[in-house]
C-alpha cells in the first residue's frame, strides 16, 4: 500500500474495484446525496459524482485504507460542492438565460432506469424524506431539492430567507451526511 503524508492510502486499483463493486442502492444512495450536494453549485449531480471519483482515481484526492470508499466519495463530493458555491459567492452573479414562466426542472434520470432501479431510487427518496418527518419545513425544503427548484422557488416554497433558509440547509446537509455515513441522524 502506498503512503501519503505518513497514511496508507488505497490505490488505483483498490478504488476501482470497490466503485465497481458499488449496488444499485449504493449508486441510489450516491446520486440522492450528491443531488443535495450540486445544489447552488451550478454542476450537475452527475458531473460532481463523476468529478470526485475521478479525483480519487488520479490521485489528487487519496482515500486511506480505513476510510470507507462510499463515505470518501461523499466527502469529496461535499469538499468540492463547497468550493463551488464559494467561487461562486466571490463571483458576479449572472442573469439566468431560461424564459420567464418556462420550466426547465428536469426530471430525474429513473425514465432511462429500469423498473428495480426506480423501486431502489424511490425507496431512497422515502427514506431520505423519512428523515425529516419531524420537520415539515425542512422535508417541503428537500422535497424541492429533489424536483429541482432554484433558489427563489425554495424560500418561496418553504416561506424562509436568510439566516433561517441558511440554518435549514446546514440541518438538512448535516443529516445527509450522517445518513452517508450509515448513522442515524
Amino acid at each position: 500500500m502506498p503512503v501519503h503524508n505518513g497514511k496508507r492510502i488505497r490505490t488505483r486499483d483498490d478504488v476501482e474495484a470497490a466503485v465497481r463493486a458499488f449496488s444499485v442502492p449504493d449508486w441510489s444512495r450516491l446520486d440522492q446525496l450528491a443531488k443535495s450536494f450540486a445544489f447552488r453549485t451550478g454542476w450537475g449531480f452527475e458531473d460532481l459524482l463523476q468529478e470526485a471519483i475521478m479525483r480519487t482515481l488520479q490521485g489528487t484526492r487519496n482515500c486511506p485504507t480505513n476510510v470507507d470508499i462510499m463515505k470518501h466519495l461523499v466527502d469529496t463530493m461535499s469538499s468540492i460542492a463547497d468550493g463551488e458555491r464559494e467561487k461562486a459567492h466571490n463571483q458576479t452573479p449572472h442573469e439566468p438565460t431560461a424564459q420567464p414562466g418556462v420550466d426547465d426542472a428536469k426530471d430525474p434520470p429513473s425514465s432511462e432506469w429500469s423498473a428495480e432501479e426506480n423501486l431502489v431510487y424511490e425507496a431512497g427518496r422515502a427514506e431520505i424524506l423519512a428523515m425529516f418527518d419531524d420537520d415539515p419545513v425542512a422535508r417541503d425544503l428537500v422535497e424541492g431539492i429533489l424536483a429541482g427548484f432554484d433558489t427563489e422557488q425554495l424560500k418561496e416554497l418553504t416561506g424562509l430567507q436568510g439566516t433561517a433558509y441558511n440554518t435549514k440547509r446546514t440541518l438538512i446537509r448535516r443529516r445527509l451526511l450522517k445518513l452517508s455515513q450509515g448513522r442515524t441522524p
